[in-house]
């Protein structure tokens, strides 16, 4: 029975450093500094869509960016910007991206790997590779993007902008259109590419 005692302290002892050793990093659309940016390279056009409206909440290991990470990023696509308005209708449109149903682009963490530190420290950035699902138009889609994270220790600096310890994060990857299911109107054609670049920037804090 003492052995039986002891063992389930040392468990209880294991899980609750886990526990704390996981920290958890949020953003809020308020923030328009945070963002998302679509580019499209066809022959005839270049096109630069511009979302701000940006929610995020990571939980990750210090120690083991590696171990157990989660969360989830999601991007208003309604509240993108190209510089044109008509285009941006368009865009919006039932047509198009019909963000009527389908208001967000959504990426759900699942893995991190291939980091280059295993630990966050203050100030320096670590590259590894963020693996999830990605949700567009109704589709999802299992997806890996190089990401590189930065964990920053409040500051009367950093405060300036949030409060609490701040996590940067920055990644950039590939869709191709038909993959979730978004056609090319025939009256882009030649404007839009069926390949889209992805750029996400954010700053998440862990103040409560």
């Amino acid at each position: 029975m003492k052995v039986k005692f002891w063992k389930t302290i040392v468990l209880l002892m294991f899980f609750s450093a886990f526990t704390f050793a996981q920290t958890t990093f949020s953003s809020n659309a308020s923030d328009t500094r945070n963002q998302a940016t679509f580019e499209s390279n066809a022959p005839l056009e270049d096109i630069v869509g511009v979302s701000n409206k940006l929610n995020s909440n990571i939980t990750l290991n210090l120690n083991d960016i590696t171990s157990s990470p989660k969360g989830n990023v999601k991007v208003e696509l309604g509240a993108m910007k190209t510089g044109i308005d008509l285009r941006d209708q368009h865009l919006r449109s039932a047509n198009w991206l019909n963000t009527e149903k389908y208001p967000h682009a959504e990426f759900e963490l699942t893995e991190i790997s291939d980091a280059s530190s295993k630990n966050l420290s203050d100030t320096k950035p670590v590259k590894a590779t963020a693996k999830g699902k990605l949700s567009i138009h109704g589709v999802t889609k299992e997806i890996s993007a190089p990401v590189e994270l930065t964990y920053y220790k409040e500051t009367d600096q950093t405060k300036a902008r949030v409060a609490g310890n701040l996590l940067k994060v920055s990644a950039g990857f590939t869709i191709k259109l038909s993959d979730y299911k978004i056609s090319i109107p025939s009256m882009v054609a030649g404007k839009v590419d069926e390949t889209i670049k992805v750029s996400v920037n954010f700053i998440a804090s862990d103040s409560k």
